[in-house]
């Protein structure tokens, strides 16, 4: 019994390992610090792909998913549609979603956009998991979304957008 038990842990690892990105998929730099459940979210500036540029605290009094993805990473990109469907349900109803983007390259970037067509903001600097940004919230392996409550304080650290449509579905009618 305790074999089997063993041998599930070790197969829920490598499948929690094989459903993400990893900095070592693009080349960046090490480092990180991370940010934690119950801590204030640090404010942070970016621009879109027009060049405007876009702060967390433009969207005061709002629950927000913090969505850090790239182009090339294929977990990702599986979990934009069920973003863009959660977008839709949910913009009405005060939750805005932030895509912040790891790409190095603007075209792979905005065509994937396009591609997946999402409607919700998207910024990035073009830095990869060396941006400030990441590394501020310690981004080693995407998709990785963070839930911001209204008064900016982190609910939640997921991979999956279904996670956060399951936390929204208990707190928003």
């Amino acid at each position: 019994m305790n074999k089997i038990k063993l041998a599930l842990v070790g197969i829920i690892g490598l499948l929690i390992v094989a459903t993400s990105c990893n900095k070592s998929d693009s080349p960046s730099g090490e480092g990180e610090i991370g940010t934690k459940v119950g801590q204030i979210a640090p404010d942070f500036t970016l621009p879109d792909q027009d060049g405007n540029e876009i702060s967390l605290s433009d969207f005061p009094n709002q629950y927000i998913i913090i969505d850090f993805w790239a182009s090339w990473c294929s977990y990702c990109r599986a979990e934009n549609p069920q973003l863009v469907t959660l977008y839709s349900k949910y913009k009405d109803k005060g939750v805005e979603i932030i895509g912040v983007s790891v790409d190095t390259d603007i075209y792979n970037w905005t065509g994937a956009v396009a591609d997946d067509e999402i409607e919700f903001v998207q910024i990035s600097d073009l830095m990869g998991f060396d941006s400030p940004v990441a590394q501020t919230y310690g981004v080693n392996s995407i998709p990785r979304m963070i839930l911001v409550d209204p008064s900016g304080t982190i609910l939640l650290i997921t991979g999956k957008a279904s996670d956060i449509e399951s936390y929204l579905e208990q707190r928003i009618n």
